[in-house]
């Protein structure tokens, strides 16, 4: 995030400075925006029976939280007037996720030890695709550096799972993958909505970059409850989770109107 401020500084200080010589409208234009996902909180907690090869049985307490991730935004916004345009947008949406895991009860089971550790603060990745359409507007356009706020509705298509749970743990022959939690049918689709705004800058004939703030809403398949044993598909259900983004874009102007010069 600090990066990005930095850069979005660096980027608006000619367009400050050579306000007068560019205040051209956009009207018709392509943006391409990379950044970061933050937010999300917890997706799920759960306290899970555990059986070892010995037949003992202990409880792990196992969650999933979201972590910052990237962020990258494809869109083509068009203004028929001055202040309000309409947007498309494709959006690859950063979910990645971090795991927790805490020994509840344990009969001393090395298997299980391994497990929880194994799983502890393990990453995943999960870039889902958001398409949407939406509504954009912007105030003072023919001035070099602008605001604007945006509101988008569309869906959310994933093919990761954000049930599937599981580690590595020792054996006689070595480390091996032990399965806590399956999933059967990890692709999903899911409604999607953001709202958010930021400023857009002139660089240039035809060039503008952007710094945005943005609410991202999506539902997420969670797991409701525990399974009898490790291995099988958890009971689930989707959650709406807000997640924050931060993009820096850079836009390609294909129509503008010439604003005055002085």
């Amino acid at each position: 995030m600090r990066r990005l401020a930095s850069l979005l500084a660096l980027l608006l200080s000619p367009a400050i400075l050579g306000a007068q010589a560019t205040a051209d409208q956009a009207r018709l234009m392509f943006t391409i925006g990379v950044g970061e996902t933050t937010g999300g909180g917890t997706l799920w907690r759960v306290n899970q029976p555990f059986t070892s090869s010995a037949g003992v049985e202990d409880t792990l307490a196992i969650g999933r939280h979201f972590r910052n991730s990237l962020d990258v935004v494809f869109s083509g916004t068009y203004f028929p007037g001055e202040h309000l345009g309409f947007n498309v947008e494709a959006q690859l949406l950063g979910l990645g996720t971090r795991d927790s895991c805490r020994l509840v009860a344990t009969q001393g089971a090395a298997i299980t030890s391994d497990l929880c550790s194994s799983l502890n603060h393990s990453t995943r990745s999960a870039t889902s695709a958001a398409v949407s359409v939406g509504a954009v507007y912007r105030v003072w356009s023919h001035q070099p550096v602008h605001p604007y706020v945006r509101a988008n509705l569309g869906f959310v298509v994933s093919q990761q799972s954000f049930i599937k749970t599981g580690g590595r743990v020792a054996t006689p022959n070595g480390t091996a993958d032990l399965p806590l939690f399956d999933d059967g049918n990890p692709a999903n689709l899911q409604p999607y909505y953001s709202f958010g705004g930021g400023v857009v800058a002139v660089i240039g004939h035809g060039y503008q970059v952007r710094f945005e703030v943005r609410d991202n809403w999506v539902r997420i398949p969670a797991i409701t409850g525990p399974t009898a044993r490790q291995g099988l598909v958890p009971g689930s259900s989707p959650v709406g989770k807000h997640l924050l983004s931060f993009t820096l874009g850079f836009d390609v102007v294909l129509e503008r109107k010439r604003g005055k010069r002085y």
